[in-house]
């Protein structure tokens, strides 16, 4: 990790003092002297010394905008005698520890070596988190002019430590959103707490939610903490915030206004570092005139949203999509290398894909599994859905195995045996859902009657 240092602060003699003291050490200094050039220097650097009382504006003011900018960095306030109120502020704000003037060079030394040793072991935590599966699956995938939209807004959202709604139709990949404003924030390093509101009956969310005291309902044989508390220093994310109770939308108003919640069963107050990242495919506007969500809620959410395209409206992000899935089929289920037909990729673009990018990655997975050869052909994906695949594609597929086995046999009679076999499994299929009704059955298969009669007592269908 670089050892540099910027050092903000207008007192030369201070600066000098400092470069003095750490150089030696092997810390490279830098020093601006007033809050406009040093915002300037700020992604260079991991550790920043700020005073509180500057030229060209408010320390305090100075420190928010490095959160913003650079949440990473480490800032170490710098503060005279009787500043010690403004101090306490900056701690408030995020600061990493504070100084006094005149300070004493050992304490200097300890202070910054230790900021430092912290600097290295979330580097360290960071890098087990990206070998984990959780932090990879926060991969977004896309290049369409609809994502690089959503990516923007992803950039401009996390840094600032505010409540985000991210919008969608089911399937779009909005927890995905989620996680990656979590992992581009200063809160990256704690953890992502992920709560499905629609999944949990109404009356077990709160105790979910806030946690319990022993005793506090019916089963409640032990204390337990609740996700809030899991969350501490890091994101909690909301899905289906659409789908809570209209009681606990009081309540988590009330946490999102006061940071403050008391778990079930009891009186006290707890106060909780999180940031609440909700997700909804209902339009929560709609939900506000009927009276199933709240509007102060509501504008809470809404500070900044995030809307999440649906796949076909970015049809030039699929065939990337896809192969991205197959790859990853490939690795986990220990496949040989597969790839897609000319065919197959002209029907992933042409497919409406309702159920958005989790219907393609399904499907893409059941196809990578199933397909017999290296590559998947275009029944291999739709062999379920008759408008995407023809007569023809279908009975191929599903015969394919079959006569691989028949053609072993020297007797194998396969014209015969095959077209028996497809004849009665299809008359037996529409007799079934006519009820036995031989007109109605003869007109679906564009038969005669009398030559349908003679079928069944042939096959011996009824």
């Amino acid at each position: 990790m670089s050892k540099r240092i910027l050092v903000i602060d207008d007192d030369e003699s201070v600066a000098w003092v400092i470069s003095k003291a750490l150089e030696p050490l092997g810390f490279e200094i830098t020093v601006k002297h007033n809050i406009k050039t040093g915002l300037k220097a700020l992604d260079k650097f991991n550790l920043i010394l700020l005073d509180l009382v500057l030229p060209d504006g408010n320390g305090i003011e100075a420190l928010q905008e490095i959160r913003v900018f650079n949440p990473n960095a480490l800032v170490i306030i710098v503060t005279a005698h009787g500043k010690m109120e403004s101090a306490v502020n900056a701690m408030k704000e995020g600061a990493y520890d504070y100084l006094e003037k005149p300070f004493d060079i050992e304490e200097l030394k300890l202070v910054v070596e230790k900021a430092f040793r912290d600097l290295a072991i979330r580097e360290e935590l960071l890098e087990l988190r990206q070998t984990r599966e959780e932090f990879k699956s926060s991969e977004i995938i896309g290049k369409s002019k609809a994502m690089l939209k959503v990516f923007k807004e992803i950039g401009r959202v996390a840094p600032k430590d505010v409540t985000v709604l991210v919008s969608g139709e089911s399937g779009t990949g909005k927890e995905l959103v989620a996680r990656a404003v979590h992992n581009n924030s200063r809160r990256k390093f704690g953890p992502f707490i992920a709560i499905n509101s629609a999944s949990i009956p109404g009356e077990l969310l709160e105790a979910e939610l806030f946690g319990y005291e022993k005793g506090a309902f019916t089963g409640a044989t032990d204390k337990r903490s609740g996700k809030i508390e899991a969350a501490g220093g890091g994101t909690l994310f909301l899905d289906e915030i659409s789908e809570l109770d209209i009681d606990l939308q009081a309540k988590l108003l009330r946490f999102l206004q006061d940071k403050e919640y008391s778990p079930l069963g009891s009186s006290k107050v707890i106060k909780a570092d999180v940031r609440i990242i909700g997700a909804t495919n209902k339009d929560l506007g709609e939900r506000v005139k009927t009276g199933a969500f709240r509007e102060d809620l509501y504008y809470r959410f809404n500070v900044i949203e995030i809307k999440v395209p649906p796949l076909r409206s970015r049809r030039e992000d699929i065939l990337s999509l896809a192969r991205h899935f197959l790859k990853e089929s490939v690795k986990a289920f220990e496949l040989p290398p597969k790839d897609f037909s000319k065919d197959a990729e002209k029907a992933l673009l042409e497919y409406d894909w309702p159920g958005n990018v989790r219907e393609l990655e399904n499907l893409v997975k059941r196809a990578a599994i199933l397909s017999r050869e290296s590559v998947i052909e275009k029944r291999d994906l739709f062999s379920h859905d008759f408008k995407a695949v023809s007569v023809k594609e279908f009975l191929e597929d599903k015969l394919n195995g079959f006569l691989r086995e028949m053609k072993k046999l020297e007797k194998a009679n396969l014209y015969e045996t095959v077209v028996t076999e497809v004849e009665k499994a299809l008359f037996s299929i529409v007799l079934n859902e006519t009820g036995g009704n031989q007109v109605a059955a003869a007109k679906i298969l564009g038969i005669n009657r009398n030559t349908l009669s003679k079928k069944i007592k042939e096959y011996k269908i009824i």
